[in-house]
């Protein structure tokens, strides 16, 4: 049977991160032992395997420039001694202006009761007009009548999205070990989804080490945000994670189970500006929930949100009163 795998999410969640901190014995040990081993990259001869994959994958990360990621998203999926997973996003190098998007595949196996990594393939997005002449629209029309309700394919509304990411993951991750911080991590999420349930919100999917859900107002949002809070703070259990969530909302368009739009690409920047144990709420989300003595908030704040265009006023919702 198939089904979502956070454990497998985490795995690939903490080689995205060794590989950005250039870290190579951490990356060496996410991968299989076995000579199996395959990476396939985005240049022509980036096609490695077996122990030479592991010896030079340290290397290879410390020739890549500094570089920060946004917007990413992890997939994974288990049937027995199998996973995989996806991970999408953006790379944006220091002193450039571009924002790269990047793809990559994982396949996974259980060595010795650990998911390790026995295949990698990475690309970078380019149009098929570019690529081969032809610009392919069938997807294209699929979201285009999503936009517009047809044929109950999809629809456009506003709602409010709530983002949420475990702080400094990498460090607990390493201290742990991948199966107690597999563990964790499950936990966690189970915590979020109850606190999402009892607010009338809607898990979206989870992204390794964290949760996009969705909600019709921002008080729900700002409650279950809450509850995720004082769950994590009250639980006995080690490791002691702590949450940074980012809440916005506007327009959006829900296709598939998913949601697209800026609103989600602001609600995901906004959480990334978080400190650990924070909330932090968007303007637009605080106006929607009205002045009221439920909440408590800090000094607005105007940031400049990366891969976001101007200045946006967010503030801190107090929840440890």
């Amino acid at each position: 049977m198939i089904k979502p795998s956070p454990e497998i999410e985490a795995v690939v969640g903490r080689w995205q991160d060794a590989f950005r901190g250039r870290n190579g014995r951490s990356l060496a040990n996410l991968f299989s032992h076995s000579e199996h081993l395959r990476y396939l990259g985005s240049a022509p001869d980036e096609n490695w395997a077996g122990a030479l994959l592991r010896r030079g994958i340290g290397q290879h990360a410390s020739e890549v420039p500094n570089f920060t990621t946004n917007s990413v998203t992890i997939e994974g999926f288990e049937s027995g001694g199998v996973g995989w997973a996806i991970l999408r996003g953006q790379m944006h190098f220091t002193g450039r202006d571009e924002v790269v998007d990047i793809r990559l595949s994982f396949v996974l196996t259980l060595d010795d009761g650990d998911w390790r990594i026995i295949q990698v393939h990475s690309s970078i997005a380019s149009s098929n007009q570019k690529l081969h002449g032809v610009e392919q629209n069938a997807f294209a029309d699929l979201i285009a009548a999503a936009r517009k309700g047809q044929d109950g394919f999809g629809s456009e509304g506003t709602a409010v999205i709530m983002f949420t990411d475990v702080a400094n993951s990498t460090e607990i991750a390493n201290a742990v070990g991948d199966r107690d911080w597999a563990v964790a991590i499950g936990r966690q999420l189970n915590q979020q989804a109850l606190a999402i349930s009892k607010f009338d919100g809607t898990l979206v999917k989870t992204l390794g080490d964290g949760s996009m859900s969705s909600f019709g107002s921002a008080k729900s949002a700002m409650r279950s945000a809450v509850k995720i809070q004082s769950a994590g703070a009250a639980s006995p259990s080690e490791p002691k994670l702590k949450l940074r969530v980012g809440i916005h909302a506007g327009d959006v368009i829900q296709f598939d189970g998913d949601f697209f739009r800026t609103v989600v690409n602001k609600a995901s920047r906004i959480t990334s500006l978080a400190q650990p144990n924070e909330i932090l709420v968007s303007d637009v989300a605080r106006a929607m929930a009205g002045e009221q003595s439920e909440f408590t908030f800090g000094d607005p704040l105007t940031v400049a949100p990366r891969g976001i265009e101007g200045q946006h006023i967010i503030s801190n919702l107090h929840w440890n009163l």
